[in-house]
């Protein structure tokens, strides 16, 4: 092979290998990956003992358009899971006529489904000022959900889904709940 020929090569190669690290650099740098990695890093900061926290799954980061931050068909889920806590805290308590506010387990559950009822109630609204029939709201944010088993401070096991709504540049939370799964 000529000096010259060697040299070209060896240029082209390193030309090659910088793209490719640059590239590599810049899909980390991608919003919906950082959204994921912020999340956790929240679900972290969000849980009473994080020690005991073991992730079983974290969905892709989901595009959040304008304030609709839960979907129709998530809506729908949502009830679903929160009429199964309803019926767990029923029969748990005979329809409370046999509640005894010393069961810890029960208490923290139906705490657990307040807080997101509450949640819920302030994000899922109807938009008083409708856009035209097919214009959609920018796309302004993130939305990651981790699945996850913990112990509360009293050592209780529970398992949850936190849902985090992150901002475009998946910097911060803007809104974060826990749904109590059964």
């Amino acid at each position: 092979m000529k000096q010259g020929t060697l040299i070209i090569v060896i240029l082209v190669s390193a030309v090659l290998f910088l793209g490719g690290v640059a590239v590599f650099i810049a899909c980390s740098n991608n919003p919906k990956d950082k959204a994921v990695a912020v999340a956790e890093k929240a679900l972290m900061a969000s849980v009473d003992n994080p020690q005991s926290v073991k992730i079983i799954g974290i969905s892709k980061a989901d595009s959040v358009f304008g304030k609709e931050y839960v979907t129709m068909e998530e809506r729908k889920s949502l009830s679903v899971a929160m009429m199964k806590i309803n019926e767990k805290v029923m029969k748990e308590t005979d329809g409370f006529e046999d509640f005894n506010p010393e069961n810890k387990e029960v208490v923290a559950l139906m705490q657990r489904q307040m807080s997101v009822m509450s949640v819920l109630r302030s994000i899922v609204s109807v938009s008083p000022n409708p856009l035209p029939h097919g214009q959609k709201e920018p796309c302004n944010g993130w939305k990651v959900k981790i699945e996850y088993e913990a112990k509360d401070k009293g050592g209780r096991a529970y398992r949850s889904e936190y849902w985090f709504i992150l901002d475009k540049e998946a910097v911060c939370v803007v809104k974060s709940f826990e749904v109590p799964i059964i």
